[in-house]
């Protein structure tokens, strides 16, 4: 989620209750105005550490931007380093005058160039941290399908401070669950990228529990079963979005780049060629450049904390291939398979034309 979007929401929410006489004309001109000018709404030490971190991601991933055309790897990487180290520094003095500012946490522990164990040691001390934290806050409730107490959201909806209160509105209000769930994710796709496939689909799932938390985190979970050969899992836990989302499990699936090219390489592991082949032109043929990006690994910036939007129609094949990375380097007659199949070579090579790769 982007630091401004959960920002704005918990500095909204506190500045109505600091101010329960305003009218519902003034709440509205409030609420446009706070992503605009967050510093004007920030009065507490952990407001302002919010609004700092906010600004140092949005500078961090400008930069990252800004960078991406450098022609020389050489001079690309240094940029990135020097980025980096600066941005670490940013991070820290913000973490260190507010422990509870969860992302300058995270982010800092992403960018350390350590091993990736270690980091993930640091990860699961700092997901059981915040988790304790959140734990003790009202509302918050483990058991709960959405991780909130289904009294505390009719309460708070009672209490007259929103029309209405949904577990989705207090999950973007609340910056320790946002982080918690940031953590999470980074967790689980960097368990994925180590091949602790078991972790990194549980990690996963339980980001998939938040309501109000846009996410691809089920890509995760089927990446990581397929990788498993768990043909009966993965076939139940698309059933099982399938069950939860009505009629928008059609866009989670149908054209899903996750779903469809980790159906592809569960039915290539499986020694089912046939049905992976249909899976694979299926990939190609729904997903804008996953063909391409399949067939010709492409850089991806580092998730920061987690996967970013899509700027482009294609980001999502893109960040999906990314993740299959380690999957497919362990299956080395995969690609050399995925080119010999009819049309999916053509389609890459169409795709490149057209955007100028």
């Amino acid at each position: 989620m982007e630091a401004r979007t959960y920002v704005s929401a918990y500095l909204e929410r506190m500045y109505l209750a600091a101010h329960p006489e305003l009218t519902a004309a003034a709440r509205e001109l409030v609420h446009k105005d706070i992503p605009q000018r967050m510093e004007k709404y920030a009065n507490s030490a952990h407001e302002q550490a919010l609004v700092a971190y906010a600004h140092a991601h949005e500078h961090l991933m400008q930069r990252l931007r800004a960078i991406e055309d450098v022609p020389d790897d050489e001079e690309f990487d240094r940029k990135r380093a020097q980025l980096f180290d600066e941005t670490r520094l940013a991070l820290f003095k913000i973490a260190e005058t507010d422990r509870m500012c969860i992302d300058a946490n995270l982010v800092g522990l992403l960018l350390s160039n350590i091993s990736i164990d270690a980091c993930l040691g640091e990860l699961m001390k700092l997901e059981h941290r915040v988790h304790e934290q959140l734990v003790s806050k009202a509302g918050f409730s483990d058991n709960a399908p959405h991780f909130w107490d289904e009294r505390f959201v009719a309460e708070r909806t009672l209490e007259g401070a929103d029309p209405i209160t949904t577990t989705a509105v207090l999950t973007v209000e609340e910056p320790t669950l946002v982080g918690w769930l940031h953590t999470l994710e980074a967790l689980a796709q960097m368990c994925l990228a180590s091949a602790r496939y078991r972790a990194a689909e549980r990690y996963a799932r339980l980001v998939l529990r938040a309501s109000g938390y846009p996410s691809h985190a089920e890509g995760t979970v089927f990446l990581a079963l397929a990788r498993l050969e768990d043909e009966e899992g993965f076939f139940a836990f698309a059933h099982e979005l399938e069950a939860e989302r009505g009629e928008r499990a059609a866009a989670v699936l149908d054209d899903s780049p996750w779903f469809l090219l980790a159906r592809t390489l569960l039915l290539y592991k499986l020694g089912r060629r046939k049905p992976a082949r249909r899976a694979l032109r299926d990939f190609a043929a729904r997903c804008e450049g996953g063909a391409f990006f399949l067939l010709n690994p492409t850089y991806m910036a580092p998730y920061l904390p987690v996967r970013p939007q899509p700027r482009e129609a294609w980001d999502l094949s893109h960040q999906a291939a990314w993740d299959a990375d380690g999957i497919i380097v362990d299956t080395p007659d995969f690609i050399p398979w995925a080119e010999s199949v009819d049309g999916v070579y053509d389609e890459s090579e169409r795709f490149a034309n057209r955007n100028g790769f």
